[in-house]
């Protein structure tokens, strides 16, 4: 026999004499548990006190996974405690897992001799499990996870004053638990929403390459998988990365945008991360990344080809292993985040280069999405045109409501470097210089109105050799670091890119100082 007893947490909870042992300890602990709405506060204060008031020598906090089947050890105490946080493990393994499955508070006086006992986790911590008190904690019914103390400090076994202590604070813990969940989902949903606002609408079109794409995003709402979405600047891969979260299993957690491109490297770290205060001068207080603020929503990681290697590789460990650590702390946090990645660059020459890893480029490429530029569907430039003139109209109070056959004629001829983005820029403008309900070809742009004038007097020249745009940047930044004489911070503010992009872009095209003669 192993000793094993299973109660039911009415009895525990019926049982007027207990649940009047250690009272006052209890409602001060109780007390301290409800005082924030901060859920690793809820957690750290729970399994404190538990710890304390049944004199064990080591305690745990254990949940049901939102978003998967497996129980996860979200804080404990105790001298395994660093080995054994965040720690995953099936539903049916373990006593824990036994408990939370059955409802049943369960004390166990041998760990070694019961069926339940999941070994690997005394394996992994060095920890030498003998007894065992594992108490469900249930809010409306539903059992969300358990409190599980091990080993008195006297080597005594667990008894009714145990029980009911760890009960009854159980309960409380529930709920903290509970509202504490409630209370964080609603802030990074907030943080979501407020960083990133967007238009529900967007134009669907007649190109058959988007066409295309938009039906295979319907086909992704049920997997996980990461998504790749490629293209040139303005052709809206963001507008994609929403709409394959809009409708998947995740659309009612955050979505979550960081731009890789504009924040250094050290920055982009402790935006992604996060990081503790005092991690480095100037944090004067605890960030939280935005990895850990979209857990079960989806983070957007547009420009992914200018992160540093050194970002690289943490990355990896997120698509990997879903972990991670704030900078400035060794304590291992989890996340349970689908990622989409954008990029213009071209990743597999980034790859050939050694500036991008490779296997983190094959973790990013399981779904690719190729977004086709402006000029390659001049058949969907009206819907467009007509979607940003009504946008515009109505956030400038103006009257326009069309444009006339000439200018409709020039805006779908026109070739649009800066594609979508560009487009919408210039029907604001259209908008704002219209002086009638008709837009006209003369507010446009002068280089769209005079397009086809210069088309017909242009000479017939033999054609040169297209440089790619990879080509065409290094180019100028060759020749703006030989107009600084090769001073970095000058050449950084006349290409409008900090010191720490210029850098990586020289390393990144292998651009040297000439030999001087």
């Amino acid at each position: 026999m192993d000793g094993t007893t299973s109660l039911r947490v009415e009895d525990i909870v019926r049982n007027k004499n207990l649940k009047e042992t250690h009272l006052h300890d209890i409602l001060e602990a109780s007390a301290i548990i409800n005082s924030k709405l901060d859920l690793n506060h809820v957690l750290k204060q729970v399994i404190v006190h538990a710890t304390r008031l049944t004199n064990s020598v080591a305690a745990s906090i254990i949940l049901k996974c939102d978003s998967s089947d497996d129980l996860v050890i979200r804080y404990a105490t105790g001298p395994a405690s660093n080995a054994i946080s965040n720690v995953r493990f099936p539903t049916d393994k373990g006593i824990a897992g036994f408990c939370i499955n059955t409802g049943q508070i369960v004390v166990v006086f041998d760990a070694k001799k019961n069926p339940h006992h999941f070994a690997d986790i005394d394996k992994l911590s060095g920890f030498n499990t003998e007894s065992v008190l594992c108490v469900p904690l249930c809010v409306k019914g539903k059992t969300i996870g358990c409190v599980q103390l091990l080993n008195k400090c006297d080597s005594t076994s667990f008894n009714n004053e145990d029980i009911a202590v760890a009960t009854i604070m159980s309960n409380f813990a529930a709920v903290s638990v509970s509202n504490a969940k409630s209370y964080d989902n609603l802030q990074r949903t907030n943080f979501a929403l407020k960083s990133q606002l967007f238009t529900t609408d967007m134009v669907t079109g007649k190109n058959s390459k988007m066409k295309k794409i938009l039906q295979s995003i319907n086909k992704l709402k049920d997997t996980k998988s990461n998504v790749l979405i490629l293209g040139e600047s303005g052709t809206g891969k963001g507008v994609i990365a929403r709409a394959i979260h809009r409708q998947s299993s995740r659309k009612d957690n955050p979505f979550v945008t960081v731009n890789c491109s504009v924040l250094s490297p050290t920055l982009l770290e402790s935006e992604l991360f996060g990081h503790e205060k005092g991690a480095f001068t100037g944090a004067d207080k605890l960030k939280v990344g935005r990895f850990e603020i979209a857990d079960s929503g989806t983070v957007f990681l547009d420009e992914i080809g200018e992160i540093d290697k050194s970002i690289q590789t943490k990355l990896l460990r997120i698509l990997q292993e879903k972990v991670f650590e704030r900078v400035g702390s060794t304590k291992t946090l989890t996340t349970d985040i689908r990622i989409i990645a954008a990029t213009n660059s071209d990743l597999e020459k980034a790859v050939e280069q050694n500036l991008f890893r490779r296997d983190l480029y094959y973790r990013l490429k399981v779904i690719v999405f190729q977004l086709p530029p402006l000029r390659e569907r001049r058949e969907d430039i009206p819907a467009f045109a007509q979607f940003f003139l009504e946008r515009y109209c109505k956030e400038l109070s103006k009257s326009a409501r069309t444009f006339d056959k000439n200018c409709m004629s020039a805006l779908v001829s026109y070739d649009y470097p800066g594609n979508i983005r560009e487009l919408e820029n210039i029907v604001e403008r259209a908008v704002v210089l219209a002086e009638g309900d008709v837009i006209h070809i003369s507010d446009l742009p002068d280089e769209i109105q005079y397009r086809k004038k210069a088309v017909f007097d242009r000479k017939i020249e033999a054609p040169e050799k297209t440089k790619s745009i990879y080509e065409m940047e290094k180019d100028a930044i060759y020749k703006t670091m030989l107009e600084c004489s090769w001073n970095q911070s000058m050449a950084a503010r006349l290409l409008g890119l900090s010191r720490d992009k210029l850098r990586y872009r020289i390393k990144k095209y292998k651009i040297e100082k000439p030999a001087e003669d």
